[in-house]
């Protein structure tokens, strides 16, 4: 059984461009991982292939296909005639979830991942033989992400995902469809999107696509350095085959000197004055086949990567006491630790066993000692009003501030010709910062935030799942940056593979009864 996309053209009716243009591509049965950059069409592919969107032309061959978005809030429409079903082989999905007839009741009051779980549970119910899945490790942790990876282990049919998550899509996928536009990737590329397609899960795909794009821009400048000494070669025989025709010319010769003329004949009888000619004519045949092999190469575009904290002293190390720290009923064990220069923690734990508590806490400490501008605190969930504001701090700065946060922004992944080129951007036009605001992506947002904190010294970062909306590429360029700064930070997340490649050391909030826990230094 497969999935069958032919010659497919897509555009959005806002857009002066078309997304996919005689595009083709086919799935088969098991488990394939969708991956590339914001704007891509990742979630465009997959409401193209559940019938959601129509094509401007091309076919795709029609399945029986259940679509999981990324949003939660709706109720799925099969989910009390699923959960009340008299086929044991139903009502599994929702036991192997652990989904509870109290849950059903308050699925308002459920938190994301609660309400994810049942989102798969009802999918999985209708046995389809398709499953799209658009970012459905968003917001859990890592024992949520666990169970639904267990329980979609043992989907048969054609599993499609869109995910950012290294390990989640490992664990599930045998196969990784980079989407990308060409005129972003490739020097000469056309304005659509394109694909590679890797045997392997995400981890090593984005390893297979980096050493592919090394291996390219390798061999292209290798052949353009060739062309290039080829080409200095050409003109030195050139000079070389002027000066032979210069002193083979019968002009200065005394018109009475017959003993040089006849020198000079008896030279160009016997060729003397063709050898750099014809040497230069075969380099000019090697010069253009060297161009060709050259031309003939993709060469990958390097984009810049990282970026530097502005005047920041980390001379004052931030002291937590050892203490007890409460929210309602429920209090925290914290020990003693010193935050200081270098300090990357990773903090990770259950929802629910004190994480956000600490990072309060934390933030407190620093408003109470008059530290809090030097602070960037990026919340899970950036509301309505923060977005503005996010907003309009970018359209008050200065040009030269601007083009700063836009460095930044492209540094970390973006195409961050929107916030450049809109002419209504400006403090003090609302209805602009409204348009910007719907155009704008989440992760698009958290970017922005970042590239405008990072103008200002700052002692401490505090990331709540910074990766949670954004795609690939920004996930391993804010990776890269993090990595590479010096800045102490605290990170929530659970991505063990972006915790594995930034952090240093891990603290850990574990949940020992129902009112207490504990946050462990390890």
């Amino acid at each position: 059984m497969s999935i069958q996309i032919s010659n497919l053209y897509f555009s959005y009716s806002s857009s002066n461009s078309t997304l996919f243009e005689d595009f083709s591509i086919q799935f088969f049965d098991g488990w394939t991982c969708i991956a590339g950059s914001n704007g891509c069409g990742k979630s465009t592919l997959l409401k193209l292939i559940a019938g959601l969107l129509e094509p401007d032309s091309g076919k795709i061959s029609d399945l029986g296909v259940i679509y999981c978005p990324q949003e939660t809030a709706d109720i799925p429409e099969n989910l009390y005639t699923a959960f009340w079903s008299d086929d044991n082989e139903v009502r599994r999905f929702f036991s192997r979830l652990c989904v509870t007839e109290e849950m059903l009741e308050r699925y308002d009051t459920l938190s994301g991942g609660e309400k994810k779980r049942i989102q798969i549970a009802c999918a999985l119910a209708e046995q389809p033989s398709v499953l799209l899945l658009d970012e459905p490790t968003n917001h859990l942790d890592s024992a949520t992400t666990k169970m639904i990876s267990d329980a979609l282990g043992d989907f048969h049919g054609i599993g499609i995902m869109v995910s950012h998550d290294r390990g989640f899509a490992d664990s599930l996928c045998s196969r990784t469809i980079y989407l990308y536009n060409e005129s972003h990737s490739f020097a000469g590329g056309r304005d659509c999107i394109v694909y590679d397609v890797y045997p392997c899960g995400l981890t090593k795909a984005l390893a297979l696509r980096q050493e592919g794009q090394e291996q390219s821009r390798g061999n292209w400048e290798k052949l353009n350095s060739k062309a290039t000494w080829e080409k200095q070669r050409s003109a030195k025989l050139e000079a070389e085959n002027q000066r032979s025709k210069a002193r083979l010319s019968k002009k200065v010769i005394n018109l009475n000197d017959h003993d040089a003329k006849r020198k000079l004949d008896v030279a160009r009888i016997s060729g003397k004055d063709r050898t750099s000619g014809d040497a230069k004519a075969r380099l000019e045949t090697q010069i253009r086949q060297t161009e060709t092999e050259r031309d003939n190469i993709k060469k990958s575009l390097r984009r810049k990567e990282g970026f530097s904290l502005a005047n920041t002293d980390f001379s004052k190390a931030i002291i937590i006491e050892e203490s007890q720290i409460h929210a309602g009923s429920y209090t925290l064990q914290i020990p003693h630790l010193e935050i200081k220069r270098g300090t990357k923690l990773a903090l990770s734990g259950q929802n629910g066993s004190g994480k956000t508590l600490f990072v309060n806490h934390v933030i407190g400490l620093l408003k109470a000692s008059g530290r809090e501008k030097e602070l960037l605190y990026l919340p899970q969930e950036i509301s309505d009003e923060e977005r503005l504001q996010i907003l309009q701090d970018f359209s008050s700065l200065e040009e030269d501030e601007r083009g700063e946060v836009l460095s930044t922004l492209f540094r970390l992944g973006s195409e961050p010709g929107r916030l450049s080129t809109d002419p209504q951007s400006s403090p003090n036009n609302k209805d602009s910062n409204r348009k910007e605001q719907t155009q704008l992506s989440p992760g698009e947002l958290r970017k922005l935030m970042i590239a405008l904190a990072v103008q200002k010294p700052l002692s401490l970062l505090i990331l709540d799942e910074p990766t949670n909306h954004m795609d690939i590429t920004s996930v391993l360029a804010l990776e890269k940056a993090l990595a590479a700064l010096e800045c102490p930070m605290i990170i929530v997340s659970h991505d063990k593979a972006f915790l594995e490649k930034v952090t240093n050391t891990s603290l850990v909030a574990e949940r020992s009864s129902e009112s207490t826990g504990v946050l462990r230094n390890l």
